[in-house]
Order: structure tokens, then sequence, then C-alpha cells
């Protein structure tokens, strides 16, 4: 995709050849002008670097993705690849470098974003299932099957099928009976995601031990999903595009704090054209949005954050994929939603006293 950046270009008419520096500058400024305290996921290091602001860090993993595992967010990564382990290794140590790993201003790493986790318990067991012979998902399902079962027979006689061998099993791509094989995609699920978010912890411990693992940013995914996550993240991430916090852990996972990672509220009275993903009728409206839901935040027992999405308004052309919100604090011209501002300074004003049970 090719698209013009106004934003910049305004920046560039704004402050000059040496616009980066300065907006970075004004960025930490503002920040703590209006009562705000993290730099939150997708950042330039540009700005986070200059170690002003305490600070989150986006890492992604790699490698091949599950094939039966199509979502809206794309195929899930198959976490039981050697390149899935190398690579988040790799991008984890690459932070030792860039000096994150040690810095006292980071919080900690999110890695990945809305992950395809599927509507039920059961997706990923289902996906391994669908794919080809060579998936290493599939491969580590049959390995489980056969602790399991033992022999082909056995598992035939379970699910209903005919597997002559082992090797039958993977080079099946056929839907199977759910109702006779559920158990056993369950099971199976909660593998995967043990998998994905034990290998990435692990890598991100070696890399970081003083830093904190913030999980994937889940959007959405059965009690399963946030069960493995809790067992091995520091920090269960969510992204919620509500007006109220409407994501919690199970009640048999493990107690871990909450950090919302996005969350955003638009309006068409002034700059853009579309609304982002939680529409308001005015900037008012939205300010007082802001407001309930950030309080919503601080009076939950497991929450810890909540970063908005985004800094400034998105082009009217869109970026890459097209998105072109009115979603910012900032309009493309540089010039802050004063409504907005007021609203995040009043939080700030209260937040340990509505945290602390001081204020209705």
């Amino acid at each position: 995709f090719k698209t013009f950046d106004f934003s910049r270009a305004n920046l560039l008419r704004k402050y000059g050849p040496d616009w980066e520096t300065v907006f970075a500058d004004l960025a930490h400024r503002r920040i703590r002008a209006w009562g705000l305290n993290t730099v939150a996921n997708w950042s330039d290091p540009k700005v986070y670097l200059l170690r002003r602001t305490p600070y989150t860090v986006c890492l992604n993993t790699s490698g091949p993705r599950i094939e039966g595992s199509d979502g809206w967010w794309g195929k899930f990564p198959d976490p039981f690849a050697q390149e899935f382990g190398d690579g988040i290794r790799a991008r984890a140590l690459q932070e030792r470098i860039s000096g994150t790993a040690t810095d006292p201003w980071c919080i900690g790493y999110f890695v990945d974003n809305e992950l395809s986790w599927g509507k039920d318990d059961r997706f990923l067991g289902l996906s391994s299932v669908l794919s080809p012979a060579t998936q290493p998902a599939k491969l580590a399902f049959k390995a489980w099957l056969e602790a399991k079962y033992k022999t082909p027979a056995a598992l035939s006689a379970a699910w209903g099928s005919a597997f002559a061998s082992w090797d039958a099993f993977l080079a099946c791509t056929n839907k199977p009976d759910v109702q006779r094989c559920g158990a056993d995609l369950e099971a199976f699920h909660t593998q995967v995601a043990e998998q994905y978010f034990r290998v990435i912890r692990d890598a991100v411990k070696a890399a970081a031990p003083d830093t904190l693992y913030l999980g994937c940013r889940i959007a959405s995914g059965a009690p399963s999903v946030y069960r493995a996550a809790a067992k091995y993240c520091d920090v269960v991430s969510v992204n919620i595009y509500n007006r109220r916090i409407n994501k919690d852990l199970p009640p048999d996972a493990e107690d871990k704090p909450m950090i919302n990672g996005e969350f955003h509220f638009g309006a068409l009275d002034r700059g853009l054209f579309h609304t982002g993903l939680v529409a308001t009728k005015n900037q008012q409206e939205r300010a007082e949005c802001y407001k309930a839901f950030v309080f919503d935040c601080l009076r939950h027992p497991r929450y810890v954050g909540t970063h908005w999405f985004q800094w400034k308004d998105q082009a009217l052309t869109g970026r890459g994929d097209g998105e072109n919100y009115q979603i910012g604090f900032l309009t493309v011209t540089d010039q802050p939603y004063p409504e907005l501002v007021m609203a995040a300074r009043e939080v700030a004003a209260t937040m340990y006293p509505t945290r602390y049970g001081q204020r209705p």
C-alpha cells in the first residue's frame, strides 16, 4: 500500500526539518501535563528511548502458521515449530542490544496482538487436525494422542474414524466428528495455548528477567486461552473496544493482574469522517466515555492499567490497511482535542483516591 501521511507533513511544516526531535520532546511534555503515565504499545522507539516516561515494547513472533486456523486476524502461529521458538528468542535478545531489557523505564513486553484464538475451546485442536501432515502442531497432536490411546485402533474407536496407522491420522485433513472427539480437541487446544505462552515467557525472561511479560492483547478467546495466559504471563493483556470493561479471568484461572492494551472513542463533529470502533455523538460525549471507561478500570480489582489507541488521528487517506479513524488525542494538524485532554487530567487528579476507594 502507498498512502500520504498528512500528520508528518504537517509536523514538518509546523516545526521544520528537526520536527521528529521536537515532536518527541513535546510528546513527553504533553503526557506529563495531561496526567498520562505510560507510553503504550506500537510506539516509536525514538520517543520511548528518550527514557522520560515509563514505556512498553511490542515484539512479534515469526515462523509457520497453523494452516487450518483461518480467522479474522489470519492464521494462528504454530508454537511447536522450531522457527517459532528460535524467532522469539532472537527477537527478545535484540532488546538487550537496544537496552530495553535492562532499562528501569521499560515496564515490559507485549508479544503479538489480537490472535485468532477461535470462538471455542476446540478451535486450535480442530485447526491442527485440519492442517497438513507436516504441520508441527499436528505432529505434536499425534504424539499426544499416541500417549493417550497407544494404538490407531483405539483412537479410531474413540473418534468414530478409521485410522489404519498414525501416518493415516497425519494424512487426514477431513473434519472429524466433534461430538466424539470434542474432549481431545479441547485438551489439545489448551496444549497449544500453553505452548504458545510458555515458549514466549521463557524467551522474554531469558533476555530480560526483571521485565514483565505482558501477554498478547487478547481480543477474543475461550476460557482456556485466559487460563493459559494467566499461567505464564506476569500480566494478562486484553484489548477492549466497548464502553465498559467486559473481560476478566475465569474463576479457576491463576490470580494475575490484567491490563487493557487498547480502547478508544471517536466522534464526527470535528476532524475526520470515521469514529473508529466505538462511536460517540460529539467530543464532549467522547470525553465522558473516556472518563467512564478509565474509572471502570480503576474500580476493577484485577486491572492495573489501560492504554488508549492512539496518540494522534489517522490520516484521512488511511494507513496501510485503510483505517482512517478520528481516535487521537491530537488532530492531524497537531492540535489537542481539549475535551479529551481535560478528561484525562480529571481522571489523573483522582486516580489514586478512586483506586483505593476514597471516591464514590
